[in-house]
C-alpha cells in the first residue's frame, strides 16, 4: 500500500479534493509517461508526475474532470503528502 495522499483545488472549486493514488494509479502514471519504475518516479517526482497523477486520481475515483490540459490549467493548489516513516520503497542494507 502507498501512504501518499493528493490534496488539489482547481479554479472554481471551494473545497479542496483529497486523493490517494493506489498501485494502478501508479502503474498507469508509469505506462503513460515511459517510465522505468513509478516508484522510483514518485521518490523523484516532477511536477508535471504530481499533476497527471492527481488528475488520473479524480478520474478513478469516479469524478467528472476537464481533460489534462484544462485541468492543469485551471489548478489552483496541489499538496502532495507521504508518510515519511514508512518510504515508498524499502532501502537496502547499510554498507559498511
Amino acid at each position: 500500500m502507498l501512504d501518499l495522499s493528493i490534496t488539489t483545488r482547481l479554479e472554481g472549486e471551494d473545497e479542496p479534493i483529497r486523493s490517494t493514488p493506489n498501485m494502478g494509479t501508479v502503474l498507469r502514471m508509469e505506462l503513460h509517461f515511459k517510465l522505468d519504475s513509478g516508484i522510483e518516479a514518485l521518490q523523484r517526482m516532477k511536477l508535471e508526475h504530481l499533476c497527471w497523477l492527481a488528475w488520473e486520481c479524480r478520474r478513478a475515483d469516479g469524478l467528472t474532470v476537464p481533460p489534462f490540459d484544462k485541468f492543469r490549467s485551471q489548478l489552483a493548489d496541489m499538496n502532495f503528502e507521504t508518510d515519511n516513516d514508512r518510504p515508498l520503497a524499502d532501502e537496502g542494507p547499510p554498507t559498511s
